[in-house]
């Protein structure tokens, strides 16, 4: 009867282990990409609604909370009763890639932005519905440096996308639309 030796078995082993330390950290690699792609490509899509409800309406949309949309209302999917609202602007609002809420605010004069006025869209490191200590959705702050090379200028300090709180990776935010 003919069978493999113990040493044929390992060699064949050794084998598939090589090939999947090999293959595996390219495959996270592709993964994240993926997700900074789908990162920017979600940042785009609802700046472009922000200027959809702002044409339709004359007005910003209020702000809203990614973390808690409980305590927030979305105008971009629901008609708030506001005059010439023609939604919903988005399919949908669920979470970011890396699984956290997305919240938009807008304001006049903010004084962490050198004074700008504007819109601003933030990806938060807390799951919808959880509240604003949740931490569970941070984003990797290498994935944070390269969503800002591709859109601004590679440093997350400053610039329309920037961290949340410098020093606290996880959080970005990204100024969408200057407003006066």
């Amino acid at each position: 009867m003919k069978s493999f030796t113990l040493i044929e078995l390992i060699v064949v082993i050794a084998i598939i282990a090589i090939l999947a330390a090999i293959i595996a950290p390219n495959a996270f690699k592709a993964i994240e990409k993926a997700k900074i792609s789908r990162a920017i490509a979600l940042m785009k899509t609802v700046k472009t609604a922000f200027l959809a409800y702002r044409a339709d309406t004359g007005q910003w949309p209020p702000d809203y909370n990614g973390y808690d949309p409980l305590g927030t209302f979305n105008a971009l999917l629901d008609d708030s009763g506001v005059s010439g609202w023609d939604g919903p602007y988005l399919e949908n609002y669920g979470t970011h890639p890396w699984g956290g809420g997305i919240g938009y605010f807008c304001l006049q004069d903010n004084a962490g932005w050198e004074n700008q006025s504007g819109c601003w869209l933030y990806l938060d490191d807390d799951k919808p519905g959880t509240g604003y200590a949740n931490n569970q959705a941070k984003i990797p702050y290498d994935s944070l440096l390269r969503i800002d090379e591709l859109i601004d200028d590679n440093n997350t300090s400053n610039g329309s996308v920037r961290e949340n709180l410098p020093g606290v990776p996880g959080e970005l935010s990204y100024f969408m639309i200057e407003t006066d």
